[in-house]
């Protein structure tokens, strides 16, 4: 008897071995290759990371004037803290007051700190207004030492003792052929605060 049509289960079982190793292959060459790359792929990129960031310029150094020791101020009251910028010569940030659509401004704020707030005007000096070939529009700038004066102030109930926060400068500094992305750079400050 003859069953037309229909094979033997060993002949499927073999063309079915058959195809799935031969489809299978393709698969195993792929995944050997891809966990090579993986593990290739890290040195590559630590070189490239560690290349890149030793050759990243950083042309702004900002400093606390006055070092280290804790301002005292009165609860209730006010205390200045100046910072300075060291601008590498060649280089320029935008000033605080800089216009929207253009280089993002120089931006001063607390970080860490409930009970100590910026209150009032930082006072700054008259920034260059120069029209920017990287933006194309009119910006204003400071370049070389600029000190920017920040009056810090601290809630009347703050209870007395030290108080630790950083200082943020956001900024974007950028010479007269390119423009670094804009960073943040935070800088340690203590107040001592004193009961009225």
């Amino acid at each position: 008897m003859i069953n037309a049509g229909i094979a033997p289960v060993g002949v499927y079982l073999t063309r079915m071995k058959r195809s799935a190793f031969l489809l299978f292959i393709p698969v195993l060459a792929s995944s050997a290759a891809a966990v090579h790359r993986k593990q290739a792929a890290p040195d590559r990129w630590d070189t490239a990371t560690v290349n890149s960031s030793a050759r990243s310029p950083r042309p702004v150094k900002w400093t606390v004037l006055g070092g280290d020791s804790a301002r005292e101020v009165t609860s209730g009251r006010t205390v200045s803290i100046t910072l300075q910028a060291e601008i590498a010569k060649g280089w320029h940030i935008y000033s605080l007051t800089q216009k929207a659509g253009g280089p993002i401004p120089l931006r001063l704020y607390v970080v860490g700190a409930t009970d100590v707030v910026v209150r009032g005007v930082v006072k700054a000096p008259k920034p260059e207004r120069i029209l920017d070939q990287n933006f194309g529009i009119e910006t204003e700038l400071y370049s070389g030492t600029p000190r920017f004066t920040i009056p810090m102030g601290v809630a009347g109930r703050s209870p007395s003792g030290t108080r630790k926060f950083q200082i943020g400068a956001r900024y974007q500094v950028c010479s007269d052929k390119m423009c670094l992305p804009p960073r943040t750079d935070k800088l340690d400050v203590a107040i001592r605060i004193a009961s009225r």
